[in-house]
């Protein structure tokens, strides 16, 4: 009966005809188009009245519908929705309008419309999308405010729709919520315009927590202060442990505690298939002031089949990429293990879903090979061990039959406790999308999410921590829900959190995609439970949206990219110089993280490194390590470094003669000399694992090199 009473209500809309004139409505809003954005002559898309696009709509799930006379308001009237009870997807109620005159493809389309919540929250997903084949145009989250509020959407139309077709709406049903809506109407101006000549979300959408004097600023800027912040003293003695008075104390930050990465492709590195010189160098060097990306993450190298199938590249170049960037201070997280769809999946494991045996040693080798890999266990502790539980639950299902499991979900313990049994320092995590992604979901697929969690906790397996994908959509997710989510699966699992893939929907302008980021990068750096931000790429050369938060297809660096800068190397960042006092004491407060530590003294200077991870004294001997006047860097390439206990080779990179090298502790005492070394500089040091310093002497100049030793 449902489906013959939808069939009747769009043959009899696709029969009727207006027979209301154009109200003042339509008149103001054409209006409003002309003197704002100087764009006119719009076709209507449904009808030129209220009355009649009123008549042309339909509703349908569970939830209570009033028609309301609006006073003074530009629209004449409204509809008051009520949701009492959410269903199991935000689609099961909603409303929506079909075109009444055909569209052709790159016809563009603008909808306007007025809304307002008048429960606490509101989750009301847009829509514009096929009538067959329910393939979409758009389809994002608006956030409402509790005061009413004009949204427009343009888009460009992927294909032809025939009258009746194009089905343009609202999914209601992921909370239980109440609102209103008025004035929905839509435009087709062909071809006269782009999608940017006209309004839309993308220059009217806000967010909550977007006010320059929201009350959560002060709170979050209080919070930095207290956890990315430490005090240090820092102590200056000479080799007799006599205090100096006097010393010129600097300290300069090389890199954030806090993790600051992108996603990243293997072939770019170099001797890989695709290998990008200007990729790799913005890796470590994004501001053109020596400051890059500390963390990074393998966007589908790692992956099952992208391993196996040699997507990107060999094995072996994956893992030289990897070793390129630990040497230069990147460390790498590991993306995925399991990624439990068939479609994620190697084909034999589909072809095999009722084969458990065969499906459980697959897993087994899968896990085994990534986590003893003779390189990428040295350098990856930490992976995404499950991704997309969520929605991807094609191995649950399957593995629902399996005897020894009360559900197929039972099979997601098992993967932990292998992951454990093999690497039991290493770092695992659960990564998902479905929380803060596209405005974020509705509590339904939420509370399924927090359901396979729970029981996770429930069964004593281990797992280290929650990655929150945030591919933020047209209408940006709410700082405040943020902030409440991290509270809550904070509270409720006791995990650290990461932000695993950040970016940003295209269709907003870049203005609004950095004000965002800021506000975003704000909020996560100021809670207490969140310990890194890495964003799905970089560039857009190389992004699944063509639009990545940093660089431009041809490198230029966006406003978003300028924010993440401005924040991250400047904002956040920490130089300072303070003059040893009587005591021989310098005290800084400062972001954590590693530092370079430098103390001149009647024209000598010396130099440390140090990482700050909360407030600490240390005290520093100061020998006169060189020259200040005849320091120089950045003329020998020490490889590898690290390196392990210390066999390195010396290279230089213009013509120089070495007479000799010394080696230091990072607190200054002298461990080795070599005079005269052999070329091609080759030294074995059979150092402890830490931080050293090499002084080379070239006859006339010193050189300082930094070495990190493992073991």
């Amino acid at each position: 009966m449902y489906r013959f009473n939808v069939l009747l209500f769009f043959i009899l809309s696709s029969l009727s005809l207006s027979i209301n004139a154009q109200d003042a409505y339509h008149q103001d809003l054409e209006a409003f188009l002309l003197e704002e954005y100087n764009v006119e002559n719009g076709a209507y898309l449904f009808y030129d009245n209220e009355i009649d696009n009123a008549n042309n709509y339909f509703t349908y799930g569970s939830m209570s519908v009033q028609t309301e006379t609006a006073v003074g308001e530009a629209f004449g009237s409204y509809i008051n929705y009520t949701v009492s009870n959410p269903g199991n997807n935000a689609w099961d109620a909603g409303a929506n309008t079909r075109n009444t005159s055909a569209v052709s493809k790159g016809d563009v389309i603008l909808i306007s419309f007025w809304a307002k919540r008048l429960s606490g929250t509101s989750e009301l997903i847009a829509f514009s999308e096929d009538g067959n084949d329910f393939s979409k145009e758009y389809y994002f989250e608006i956030v409402l405010s509790n005061n009413w509020q004009r949204y427009f959407i343009s888009f460009e139309a992927s294909k032809d729709y025939a009258t009746n077709n194009l089905a343009n709406g609202f999914h209601m049903a992921s909370i239980a919520q109440e609102f209103q809506i008025g004035g929905y109407t839509a435009y087709n101006f062909g071809t006269q315009y782009a999608p940017g000549d006209l309004p839309g979300d993308v220059s009217n959408v806000t967010y909550e927590g977007a006010d320059p004097d929201a009350p959560w600023r002060a709170l979050a800027q209080a919070r930095i202060e207290n956890i990315r912040k430490a005090d240090l003293e820092i102590k200056v003695v000479d080799e007799n442990n006599n205090v100096i008075e006097g010393a010129d104390v600097s300290i300069e930050m090389q890199s954030h505690e806090f993790g600051f990465g992108t996603a990243v492709v293997s072939c770019r590195f170099p001797g890989n298939d695709c290998f990008n010189q200007i990729y790799v160098s913005k890796l470590v060097d994004l501001d053109g002031e020596g400051h890059g990306f500390n963390v990074a993450v393998s966007e589908n190298f790692l992956k099952w089949d992208g391993w196996e199938e040699q997507w990107i590249g060999t094995p072996d170049q994956a893992a030289s990429a990897v070793v390129w960037m630990e040497e230069r201070g990147i460390d790498m997280r590991g993306h995925t293990l399991v990624w439990p769809g068939w479609g994620n999946l190697p084909d034999d494991m589909q072809q095999n879903a009722t084969n458990y045996e065969y499906m459980l040693n697959r897993l087994e080798d899968r896990i085994e090979e990534m986590l003893t890999h003779p390189v990428l266990s040295e350098y990856i502790t930490e992976w995404d061990v499950l991704n997309e539980i969520t929605t991807n639950r094609d191995l649950e299902y399957s593995f629902d039959n399996y005897a020894p499991y009360s559900n197929g979900r039972e099979l997601y313990q098992t993967i932990f406790n292998k992951f454990e049994e093999l690497q039991p320092d290493f770092k695992g995590y659960v990564n998902d999308y479905i929380v803060l992604s596209g405005g974020g979901f509705g509590n339904t697929v939420e509370n399924r999410y927090k359901s396979f969690l729970n029981e996770l906790r429930d069964s004593g397996v281990k797992w280290d921590g929650i990655g929150f994908q945030c591919h933020i959509g047209s209408q940006p997710t709410s700082i405040l829900k943020i902030q409440q989510v991290f509270d809550e699966f904070f509270q409720l699992y006791g995990k650290r959190i990461k932000i695993t893939e950040f970016d940003i929907d295209p269709t907003l302008s870049p203005e609004l995609q950095a004000q965002y980021l800021d506000d975003f990068l704000t909020m996560i750096y100021s809670h207490p439970a969140v310990d890194a931000f890495l964003m799905w790429g970089f560039w857009d050369g190389n992004h699944w949206k063509g639009n990545a938060p940093m660089f431009d297809i041809d490198w230029n660096l966006k406003p978003s990219g300028q924010t993440f800068i401005d924040k991250v190397f400047n904002e956040w960042w920490t130089e300072a110089s303070k003059i040893s006092d009587v005591n021989g004491l310098a005290n800084f407060n400062g972001f954590k993280g590693t530092y370079e530590i430098t103390i001149t003294k009647d024209g000598k200077s010396q130099v440390y490194d140090y990482t700050f991870t909360g407030d600490d004294s240390i005290e520093l001997l100061f020998n006169g390590l060189s020259n200040i006047d005849n320091i120089k860097k950045d003329v020998f390439e020490i490889s590898p470094n690290p390196s392990y206990r210390g066999n390195i080779a010396i290279n230089a990179f213009e013509e120089v003669h070495i007479e000799s090298i010394q080696v230091y502790q990072n607190s200054g005492k002298l461990l080795k000399t070599f005079h005269a070394p052999n070329q091609p500089h080759n030294i074995q040091l059979n150092l402890q694992a830490g931080a050293y310093i090499l002084k080379i002497f070239d006859g006339a100049d010193y050189h300082i090199e930094k070495l990190i030793v493992t073991e």
